[in-house]
């Protein structure tokens, strides 16, 4: 199967999204947040679009603190991360205004409860005193989370709800096959599965099982043959 990037329908609001926040005067809240489900894209997309963006990316996680996010803007920032946290959010600050970036928060779940709140005022900060864009990268439930601190969300002004796969999207990731995915298979996988990590193992399976019978398409009979579907997790 070969590796290539693929412009799934989400992806493309996502980067509608970060051209809206780009185009908006800096004295304007400029923050987003694009949620929805496992193995939409999210992430896959974000890092496409930090590289074309030249924004850092980073992953929250459980054991973020006030100083570990800084001590990680700092590493990306190329700033000394020696001193107190008030050392490194001054070095971060003058960073930001001598050269405006855009910060991608993943995983911003980890970030949306009471006893990690210093966390999100400190990006709510940085936003505030150097007019960076900051986008937020969440499951399902983050939009409802966010909307708990009304101080926060007011300045989320960009708001991307990942949506379930489309036909034209599994149509292009399935064209990355070695083998032909015939039509009527491609339909069922619009109908059973909800999302291009499980395509993607399906996939990969069927390019094995193909092999060993040399076979070079593969059709809905023939796929429910190969028990490749074995143990995988459907929405059904």
């Amino acid at each position: 199967m070969r590796e290539e990037f693929i412009r799934t329908r989400n992806y493309i609001k996502l980067v509608e999204s970060f051209a809206n926040l780009k185009n908006l005067p800096e004295s304007a809240p400029r923050m987003g947040l694009s949620f929805g489900d496992f193995g939409l894209g999210k992430t896959v997309g974000l890092e496409k679009i930090a590289a074309q963006e030249n924004a850092i990316l980073l992953r929250a996680t459980q054991t973020w603190s006030k100083s570990s996010l800084l001590i990680k803007l700092c590493t990306e920032l190329g700033l000394d991360t020696k001193g107190h946290s008030s050392m490194m959010y001054e070095r971060v600050r003058e960073s930001f205004i001598l050269e405006t970036r855009i910060v991608i928060i993943d995983e911003v779940d980890a970030l949306l409860k009471a006893e990690k709140l210093s966390v999100l005022e400190l990006l709510r900060d940085l936003h505030d005193e150097t007019q960076i864009i900051i986008f937020f990268v969440g499951m399902e439930e983050a939009n409802a989370k966010f909307k708990k601190y009304r101080h926060y969300y007011s300045r989320i002004v960009e708001l991307v709800k990942f949506e379930g796969i489309v036909l034209q999207d599994i149509e292009s990731f399935c064209a990355l096959s070695d083998v032909k995915i015939e039509t009527d298979l491609i339909h069922f996988f619009v109908k059973r599965y909800p999302n291009l990590r499980q395509i993607k193992v399906l996939l990969l399976r069927l390019e094995n099982w193909c092999e060993m019978n040399e076979l070079k398409n593969v059709d809905l009979n023939s796929f429910k043959r190969s028990g490749v579907e074995h143990g995988l997790n459907t929405q059904n």
